[in-house]
């Protein structure tokens, strides 16, 4: 306890110096702060995103960066989807401005700035560098129950790759069926999660994964399939729906490709003990990496057409139905498993809540930074509810 206490009593003590000191203060320069502007000030407070703004520049210096910074922030608290209508709510909300800082609403930069500055904050990560520094200010020291993992879909207003290529690589014919005796068949290449699991860092595992922009399909829970052009978010959230790792790749990358570098990102970052994911994570190597970073996987059984399987799956469905009502049916891993929907929620966060449900920029880096300033939005509100 002696390790968990600093952290969480650092933040609550940053809480009450804003509370009772800096707004205030505020009130009585801007008036009464709404719920939403308390809120922006206390993401904006722990975030410090300003840090992380950097420039080189030989003669003029580039102005606004800072201000720039908060307002992108801003707009996925404040749940604007364009840039367009950010500027046209810094010049009508004069406390959102200020919080930003501008004085005045001709201070407020263009359009076209402001798409020139974001692909600046793009290129140097600014959000993840903030989202990495927070969570080893504040939650390294926690230790979690729960970890899940999970992906979901992203549209894009963007042309997939898949209709630009050129023809597939003629591959040689061979005759159809089983190959003769004696006959070698062609060898088969090693997947992406065969390939990682070898490899030592994170930058490694990811140079396999394409961020790219193409075409998917995925089925839902209710059996209805999605076709979706455009990428993936996936995310490792734990206790409190507070999302710590976030990486983005391309529709048509599985889900179980991006195990591994979650698993190793959230375990250098927090401390925590189950791993949490459902069926399309059912694979060994997955099971295996996750007992090596001393956690214990708990991961859905995937049948992947195997009658014995989808059988034995059956009869424990049937034991459960039974049993429930009686009161004879206890198995922790199954009450272990209902805390996945946290990185559910956390996906309806981003989407509902802060600017994620339409992205209207193109290219992977730029889509990439909206996900990581909501991610770390997310992830201070979140962690607040820790101790508030």
């Amino acid at each position: 306890m002696r390790k968990i206490i600093p952290s969480l009593s650092k933040m609550w003590l940053k809480v009450i110096n804003l509370e009772q000191s800096l707004f205030p203060r505020l009130q009585e320069s801007m008036g009464s702060l709404s719920p939403k502007e308390e809120k922006l000030i206390k993401i904006l407070d722990f975030a410090q995103i300003e840090k992380f703004v950097y420039s080189i520049h030989i003669t003029n210096p580039p102005k606004d960066r800072e201000e720039l910074a908060r307002a992108f922030v801003a707009k996925q608290v404040y749940n604007i989807q364009t840039t367009r209508d950010l500027i046209e709510r810094l010049k009508i909300d004069r406390t959102l401005r200020v919080i930003c800082g501008w004085r005045h609403h001709n201070d407020i930069p263009s359009e076209s700035k402001f798409s020139r500055v974001f692909k600046e904050f793009s290129q140097q990560c600014i959000a993840s560098k903030a989202h990495d520094v927070f969570i080893e200010s504040y939650l390294s020291q926690t230790i979690f129950f729960y970890s899940s993992i999970d992906s979901t879909a992203i549209e894009l207003r963007e042309k997939s790759v898949m209709y630009g290529k050129s023809k597939k690589e003629i591959k040689p014919k061979r005759r159809q069926g089983r190959p003769k005796k004696g006959e070698e068949g062609p060898p088969k290449k090693p997947s992406i999660l065969q390939r990682q699991e070898n490899m030592q860092s994170t930058e490694e595992m990811l140079s396999l994964i394409s961020t790219k922009c193409d075409t998917s399909i995925k089925q839902n829970s209710k059996g209805n399939r999605h076709r979706w052009t455009g990428g993936k978010l996936h995310l490792s959230v734990v206790d409190g729906d507070i999302p710590i790792t976030a990486i983005y790749s391309s529709a048509s990358v599985h889900d179980s490709s991006l195990a591994l570098p979650l698993i190793k990102e959230s375990s250098q970052k927090v401390n925590y003990l189950y791993d949490l994911a459902d069926a399309a994570y059912d694979t060994s190597i997955i099971k295996d990496y996750s007992k090596k970073h001393n956690h214990r996987p708990i991961i859905d059984i995937n049948p992947k057409n195997s009658k014995k399987l989808k059988a034995k799956i059956a009869l424990v469905k049937s034991e459960k139905q039974i049993l429930k009502p009686l009161k004879l049916y206890n198995d922790s891993d199954d009450l272990h498993y209902n805390q996945r929907t946290s990185v559910e929620r956390v996906n309806a966060y981003l989407k509902d809540s802060y600017g994620c449900s339409k992205i209207y920029y193109q290219g992977a880096q730029k889509v990439a930074s909206v996900f990581a300033f909501a991610v770390l939005s997310v992830c201070i509100t979140q962690s607040l509810k820790l101790i508030t």
